[in-house]
């Protein structure tokens, strides 16, 4: 079982700087067990067990991070909230931490609302550059739902410009998230910035997709600032768009009704509005006459009839109006506005029986409002009441109160889309009476077809701090809320609302919105919780929002992920069936299950439903995508295993060229190429990934592919990667150790050239078998890599010399020139021919030597007892000290040399056995060990000759930089020999000093 969280550590621009964070105990160490505990009772859903067992392994193993981690996580499940902090607190005080450590200790403060807190921490995390790639981004989903919270609280606190300010600082952590856009724009609609407002949402709009809302809140603002065409554009585009649900569809109809319509009377208003001023100037003579044009112009238009009768009735002309919309309603289908209009002129003649009718037919129309509904009632009544007292039919009229006047203006100009001027009728009739709710629901709605927002929320706040107990303003308020996005307002209103009278039509509007506002408020808190990985109470929540009956497929997608999430895969894939199972389930859901089934390891299964969410659509562009890359590779890798690598290179082929914009296609198919050890097809591959985009793993597995093919290039890739090993997140969640094994990998590429030079004695050993002897030697490579010379596998070319005498004055020297071969990758092990040039005093001489050479462990480098022999044996598995450490000392070497002109074939080995010591702060490697040596020379009458003793060993590595681990290696041996055999040549005190570089 893995015992990680996410053990990740930051690393700065040239050292890890938590090297010294002790994250999870090793297998056998105290508290491995309690731990390895913890997580399955954790995996169960059994948070008391695991804690028990959490907290034991943090007892056992108290400096170690991992158990912390798991303890907090596990108080924050059961809801011991500051418990966990404060876990996390007393580790961080007294020990050295990791980021990610840190970043969960910000979602825990953020959870207690210590906001300051939890953004503090939250943002060192991330500005650290250590966190994982998923880590990352539920630490900027929680940064962004901090200021997006902020932002709400000071919009409905009408702090506007701090709600601006900070849904900008939201939107920076998100560019392409919609709630800050559409925030900032409905605080500039509520400061009167409706230019301010229009210019946030086109900008968004031509940067990104925009939701169905987006589009429809662009196209209110734009019918409130008279661009008609463009509303209507917004209105169609919104009803076309997958994420308006069915509720919100009628009202955007009727908008676009209403803006189409509008976009077409606004032609006849322009032309009307000379009309209305000579009206304005009591020119009433003049406002008939140019009424009189436009009624012939438009004869079937309301708007020319009802200026036409305006001006009649104002100049006391009331037979000529009903006379006006007499001949009107004979030819047309009158609007219950006209119906009321030609009655209340009617009843201004003293024809109470034709009012009365008027009136009673404009009161049957479906498309009367109800407020309008609520005066022709008054109308109705008193004209019914005059009519049965039979006085004299004008004088027994009762006439409308200044209020109802005022209001019938008011409706009248709403009603031919007059705004301002129904604004100021509803503000007079406001002024009339204070406490009367109609007049402030009519100023409600001009105000909100004007676009002006903001002032109609200002206006509904003043008159229910002041008459709280108005059920209709409070539904209105609700809707405003509503749209602003502040559902939790709304719901608190529509409830209000509910407590009293309304008409049975509104209520059922109102319960209506509030059951959908309850569901909005839960389901938001599901997608928050699943976005900051919180599997708990997104499980919560989702499944509270899953009880509503219009609950989508998204809340039941997020309880799906909350179970996966948590550990739960069969009970999240039965939960998959089932939702699938209810008919018409998106590709989304398809996908998801399939992902689901890949984690099972159903193979086959999770292919089809791969198959079945490309076929049912509606994935976004990027999962659509991704699930095609799942599928080419789910074939490719069945095709692979059946052996036909060919239709598998297709496969991937196919969908690389298909889409050659999507870097993990050609990251994919690299990886192939370089398991069937095509490196030249894999790094071309891997190189086109990187031109699309860049990533730190392509980067790595790039490095890796040139090795074979140009070591100059394997340089280059893994610097960039140390380059972006802290920005990356593909790197940033690899432990520190990954970085040097690159560095390491950097100071092989490099080494297209190296120089080993040896320096080798002997003392302490009879005169009879040589005595003491010296042996100092070099050599020098060129690699065929790619990087100076032509790239051949294995190949070298080496130049070097050799001089040894002992004490008897026996003396040996000469140069060499050759080439050398290494035919197996990873195996130390080495052929070569060279040409040897010998420095005898009497008489020099030249022949071919033909070597070969096998080491294993690296140290028996130190014995070499040339710079040949230790180039042939290069110690490339021998271990970079990584970590501090002890750990046995096992090494064996051999080199073998056959003279051809002397006909000779000597053979050396030797062997180390014993223990060692690993400073890895240091950089140096110390160890004592029991020594073998053994030799063969076939021109020596005593062929063979042996010896053992004990030995130190060390060695160290030096200089280096930010690229490179080191520079240089310089090693040391010195041992005492015991000879045995028929020769005792191999006694004595040996030593040996190399240097590589």
């Amino acid at each position: 079982m893995a015992l990680a969280l996410a053990s990740t550590t930051p690393i700065a621009a040239h050292a890890g700087v938590n090297d010294g964070v002790r994250e999870e105990m090793r297998p056998g160490e105290p508290g491995y067990q309690e731990l390895a505990l913890a997580f399955a009772r954790v995996a169960k859903g059994d948070y008391e067990g695991a804690l028990k067992y959490a907290q034991r392994a943090r007892s056992l193993a108290p400096d170690y991070e991992m158990p912390v981690r798991l303890l907090a996580d596990i108080l924050n499940k059961l809801g011991r909230i500051g418990e966990a902090v404060d876990v996390i607190n007393d580790f961080v005080a007294s020990h050295k931490h990791s980021m990610a450590l840190i970043a969960q200790r910000g979602h825990l403060r953020k959870r207690l609302m210590d906001v300051g807190g939890a953004e503090a921490d939250l943002r060192s995390a991330r500005d650290s550059g250590a966190l994982t790639q998923e880590q990352a981004a539920a630490v900027n989903v929680a940064l962004f739902d901090l200021a997006m919270s902020a932002a709400y609280k000071d919009f409905n606190g009408s702090r506007l410009n701090e709600a601006i300010e900070n849904a900008r600082a939201a939107r920076k952590l998100d560019e392409k998230a919609e709630a800050p856009v559409r925030l900032i724009a409905d605080a500039f609609s509520r400061q009167g910035k409706a230019q301010a407002a229009l210019d946030e949402l086109n900008r968004y709009v031509s940067q990104n997709k925009p939701s169905g809302r987006l589009l429809a809140q662009r196209g209110y603002l734009r019918r409130a600032m008279n661009d008609l065409k463009g509303a209507e554009a917004d209105f169609d585009a919104a009803l076309a768009a997958p994420d308006i649900e069915p509720s919100e569809t009628l009202p955007l109809r009727n908008a676009l009704a209403e803006a189409t319509q509008a976009e077409q009377d606004s032609i006849v208003q322009a032309e009307l509005a000379q009309v209305y001023a000579a009206i304005a100037k009591r020119d009433y003579a003049r406002a008939v006459k140019a009424a009189r044009v436009l009624r012939a112009k438009y004869p079937n238009a309301e708007a020319p009839l009802f200026a036409l009768m305006t001006a009649l009735s104002k100049s006391r002309q009331a037979e000529a109006a009903v006379k006006e919309a007499d001949a009107f309603i004979k030819d047309n289908t009158p609007s219950s506005t006209l119906l009321a209009q030609r009655g209340y002129s009617r009843r201004a003649t003293g024809d109470l029986p034709g009012a009365i009718a008027d009136f009673r037919a404009a009161l049957a129309r479906p498309d009367i409002e109800p407020a309008q509904a609520k005066r022709l009632k008054l109308a109705l009544a008193e004209a019914e009441r005059a009519n049965e007292r039979g006085g004299s039919p004008v004088g027994g009229v009762v006439q409308a109160t200044p209020l109802q006047q005022a209001l019938n203006s008011g409706y009248d100009a709403l009603k031919v889309g007059r705004l301002d001027e129904a604004v100021r009728a509803a503000r007079e009739a406001h002024d009339l009476d204070p406490e009367a709710e109609e007049p402030i629901l009519l100023l409600l709605t001009a105000l909100l077809r004007e676009g002006r927002k903001a002032e109609a929320l200002a206006e509904a706040n003043r008159y229910l701090a002041s008459f709280p107990q108005s059920p209709g303003v409070l539904a209105q308020r609700g809707f405003m809320r509503r749209q602003a996005k502040d559902v939790s307002g709304a719901a608190a209103d529509f409830e209000q609302a509910l407590k009293f009278d309304l008409p049975a039509d509104q209520k059922l509007n109102v319960t209506r919105a509030l059951d959908e506002a309850r569901y909005t408020l839960v389901a938001e808190k599901a997608f928050k919780a699943l976005a900051a990985r919180d599997w708990v109470s997104a499980l919560r929540y989702g499944r509270a929002a899953e009880a509503f009956p219009r609950a989508d497929e998204a809340v039941f997608r997020v309880t799906i992920a909350a179970l996966a999430g948590l550990g739960h895969t069969e009970e999240a894939l039965r939960a998959s069936n089932a939702l699938i199972a209810r008919g018409k389930a998106t590709g989304q859901a398809y996908a998801q299950r399939a992902y689901l089934r890949k984690t099972l390891g159903d193979g086959a299964g999770a292919l089809a439903d791969f198959v079945q969410a490309l076929g049912r659509g509606g994935l976004p562009a990027a999962q659509r995508v991704a699930v095609e890359l799942e599928i080419a590779t789910a074939r490719a890798s069945a095709y692979e295993t059946q052996g036909d690598v060919a239709r598998a290179r297709d496969e991937l082929v196919t969908f690389a060229q298909t889409h050659p914009g999507y870097a993990a296609g050609w990251s994919t198919l690299g990886q192939f190429y370089a398991r069937q050890k095509e490196y030249a097809a894999a790094l071309e591959a891997f190189e086109t990934s990187l031109a699309v985009e860049r990533s730190g793993e392509v980067l790595l597995n790039a490095g890796y592919a040139s090795v074979y093919v140009d070591r100059s290039k394997e340089s280059q890739f893994f610097r960039e990667a140390l380059d972006r090993w802290s920005s990356d997140p593909s790197l940033s969640a690899r432990p520190p150790r990954d970085r040097d094994v690159i560095r390491t990998q950097i100071v092989e590429s490099d080494a297209s050239v190296r120089t080993n030079v040896v320096f080798n004695s002997i003392a302490d050993r009879p005169k009879r078998w040589g005595g003491h002897q010296l042996q100092p030697s070099f050599e020098t490579v060129i690699r065929f890599d790619g990087r100076f010379l032509p790239y051949i596998f294995g190949l070298e070319g080496l130049i070097g010399g050799f001089w040894s005498q002992d004490q008897t004055r026996f003396t040996e020297s000469y140069s060499r020139l050759g080439l050398r071969l290494r035919p197996f990758d990873g195996i130390n092990f080495s052929v070569s021919a060279e040409w040897q040039h010998y420095f005898t005093r009497n008489a020099p001489f030249n022949q071919l030597a033909l070597s070969w050479g096998y080491g294993y462990g690296g140290f028996a480098y130190s014995s070499a007892t040339s710079a040949g022999a230790a180039g042939a044996i290069e110690p490339t598995d021998l271990s970079y000290p990584h970590e501090t450490t002890w750990q046995p000392l096992t090494s064996f070497a051999t080199y073998g040399t056959y003279r051809a002109g002397e006909r000779r074939y000597l053979q050396n080995a030797v062997g180390l056995l014993g223990y060692s010591y690993w400073d890895a702060g240091s950089r140096v490697v110390i160890g004592a060990a029991a020594m073998g040596m053994a030799t063969y020379d076939s021109a020596d009458t005593r062929r063979f000759a042996f010896g053992a003793g004990p030995a130190l060993v060390a060695r160290t590595w030096l200089g280096g930089d930010f690229y490179r681990a080191f520079d240089g290696i310089l090693t040391a041996q010195i041992g005492y020999l015991f000879p045995f055999g028929e020769s005792r040549r191999q006694g004595g005190l040996n030593a040996t000093i190399g240097v590589s570089f």
